[in-house]
């Protein structure tokens, strides 16, 4: 092993990783669209966690255990089926509200004015107007890009006529919900106006909503987000980055969510619909459970390594980092061994997740384990979040299990080199005490 070798590629990836990556941490608007994919998680998982009750998870609909939890779906579904509905069906508008305040809030705007804002650019976009019935299937995933934009804009036209000066001022001593209401009067009026007159020119010219022409221009990218490359070039950006201890996670994730929530909405329309095969693979829980074991690089195994090592030091960060692995946080020992820049570890950091990914991809596109059709919290531990969010499927928690025993084989060899080194410092901090003592 080259460990010169390994240590200039740890730093050229400081040097010219780095500094994009803290750019993008900083970016207001990606920050926005963390936020407000955060914002609408509670509702998605509310809405998720009855996906069992509401689509039995079993192929065999003789069986005993299949007959009873089948009678139990129907007498429970006319209660749950409105919850499922509600909370997937509109969370467009959940996610432009959440990213027009947390925009607003970087401006230094009115956050709930601005939220509002964001929502009523959202419905006038998606054609939610009008006589007649009213079209929601773009309220709820499909619009989610849509979402985005209208938010934005919105925030951007605010904060545009705010910096010019284009607002109504009202004296400093009325309220404040006031003050702030006359203030947005004019840039709400002319958000409302212009994306009114841009819907009329393409309904008039083309024949189609604004969320129609998104989905035409992002299908390429819909596409090539839900393939193999897409979970490599993911998984290295994210380890890379953790590597050098800035939060991958967060950048990877915040620009997937627009990708996974339409995709894990479409799984589930497909499976209401019968389908044998569900179209989308690569999704939040194929991310968190297969990728994610024990935390980012999949390092569980290493805190059972860890508790059995001879090394005092490892042996306390195992004891440490063995409860929040369990739940997916490996910080304890990201930073305990440490793995982030320590060259030893840098190799099996990304290629353990690498080729779990790749094995999980193949045997998915097999058939062989079942595609996600829930969003389950991050946090569940990883075998039995698998199962959940794939509606009950043993053999992906049976995926988890393998996928565990491969990090444990790659990372063993890193892991005894690493454990060398600290025994000989430990033995030689133990030798300089002793001839301080004596």
């Amino acid at each position: 092993m080259n460990h010169s070798l390994m240590t200039m590629f740890a730093a050229g990836v400081e040097r010219y990783m780095s500094p994009f990556a803290k750019l993008l941490m900083k970016n207001s608007h990606l920050a926005a669209l963390r936020d407000g994919f955060q914002l609408a998680m509670p509702f998605i998982f509310v809405g998720c966690i009855f996906v069992p009750l509401i689509f039995p998870p079993f192929s065999d609909p003789s069986s005993e255990i299949s007959v009873i939890w089948n009678n139990l779906a129907i007498q429970l579904r006319p209660v749950l089926l409105p919850t499922y509905q509600l909370t997937m069906g509109v969370i467009g508008l959940i996610v432009s509200f959440g990213i027009a305040s947390s925009l607003a809030k970087q401006y230094r705007l009115p956050e709930r004015l601005s939220g509002l804002t964001g929502c009523m650019t959202f419905l006038i976009l998606v054609g939610f107007y009008g006589e007649g019935p009213k079209d929601t299937y773009y309220l709820g995933g499909a619009g989610l890009f849509t979402a985005l934009i209208a938010s934005i804009y919105s925030v951007e036209m605010i904060n545009l006529f705010i910096r010019r000066g284009w607002y109504i001022k009202m004296p400093e001593d009325v309220p404040i919900l006031t003050f702030q209401s006359f203030k947005l009067m004019l840039p709400i009026m002319a958000i409302m106006l212009t994306v009114s007159i841009f819907n009329l020119y393409l309904d008039t010219s083309y024949g189609i909503h604004f969320p129609q022409l998104v989905q035409e221009l992002f299908q390429p990218l819909v596409l090539a987000s839900d393939s193999l490359i897409a979970i490599l070039v993911a998984i290295l950006v994210c380890q890379l980055l953790w590597f050098m201890g800035i939060h991958g996670a967060l950048i990877v994730t915040g620009i997937m969510n627009p990708f996974w929530m339409p995709n894990v909405i479409a799984n589930q329309a497909a499976m209401e619909a019968g389908q044998a095969v569900l179209p989308h693979i690569f999704l939040r829980g194929f991310w968190d459970f297969y990728l994610l074991i024990g935390g980012v690089g999949s390092t569980l195994p290493l805190v059972y390594l860890a508790i059995k090592s001879r090394s005092n030091q490892l042996k306390s960060v195992g004891k440490v980092g063995v409860i929040p692995s369990i739940f997916n946080i490996n910080e304890p020992i990201l930073f305990g061994f440490p793995i982030i820049m320590n060259p030893l570890f840098l190799i099996p950091f990304v290629l353990v997740p690498m080729i779990n990914a790749t094995i999980a991809w193949y045997l998915t596109s097999a058939q062989l384990l079942d595609r996600v059709v829930t969003l389950v919290p991050w946090s569940v531990p990883a075998p039995i979040g698998a199962a959940w969010a794939s509606n009950g499927s043993i053999m992906n928690a049976l995926m988890v299990l393998l996928a565990m025993v491969n990090s444990y084989f790659i990372y063993l060899p890193f892991f005894k080199a690493h454990e060398k080194i600290l025994l000989e410092q430990e033995k030689e901090r133990g030798k300089m005490k002793f001839n301080r003592n004596t």
